[in-house]
């Protein structure tokens, strides 16, 4: 979801009367340094064989040499979705960001392992980097219930932290592209059906730390 100017300002206000805790007691002290921080959510999104998570439902169709779905002889089953996500909305702080961090919770829905890649996308939709620099993120598998009709989802919190001198590289971002793959060689026949049912559920946050310094000679709260 996408947040405008006036959404912006209230979280503005939010992100003062919640950080005041953090503040320093004594204004009367030499210059200081304060590191205020704020949150807000960027969005949400269930992937599952569908075409709105980037899936070909054609794989759908039986094969009538095997009586299976023609996904069953894929290694990598494909899912994506593109999030909207407008870096420039936090111009105002442009100056003072010192870190962003990025929350992933994750709830896996397949009895497969599934890994994914995010990308940063400029509004023409190239991507300018990725969040993940060390490798895609692992996904371990859900436990199918019974006889595979439901799964009971593995969930995974994941927190990916972004230095000032990458947030000057993000600025052109307009977009968070998921690219996920489903594991489907260790595919057990007897679940098959299940699995158009099946989804992974990816919730995004985003938490912006601040530098700010206090100067008791012009009584005036300086940003860095």
């Amino acid at each position: 979801m996408k947040y405008n100017s006036l959404l912006i300002f209230l979280l503005i206000i939010v992100f003062f009367v919640s950080c005041i805790d953090d503040a320093p007691n004594d204004f009367n002290n030499p210059d200081s340094n304060w590191n205020p921080s704020f949150s807000f959510p960027v969005g949400y999104t269930s992937l599952g064989m569908d075409e709105d998570s980037g899936f070909d439902t054609l794989q759908l169709l039986i094969d009538t040499l095997t009586g299976f779905p023609f996904w069953v002889d894929e290694i990598d089953v494909p899912l994506s979705y593109t999030m909207p996500f407008n870096m420039q909305e936090l111009n105002n702080f442009s100056e003072q960001i010192v870190s962003i961090m990025f929350r992933l919770n994750t709830q896996n829905g397949f009895p497969n392992q599934v890994k994914f890649q995010f990308y940063f996308q400029d509004i023409n939709l190239l991507s300018v980097d990725s969040m993940f620099v060390d490798g895609p993120l692992m996904l371990d598998s859900g436990i199918p219930i019974g006889n595979g009709e439901s799964v009971n989802s593995t969930s995974n919190q994941t927190n990916v932290l972004i230095n000032r001198d990458k947030i000057n590289e993000l600025e052109s971002v307009q977009y968070i592209l998921m690219e996920g793959f489903i594991n489907n060689v260790s595919l057990d026949t007897n679940l098959i059906n299940y699995y158009p049912g099946y989804d992974i559920e990816i919730q995004i946050g985003i938490q912006v730390e601040l530098n700010m310094t206090i100067s008791s000679r012009s009584s005036n709260i300086n940003y860095q």
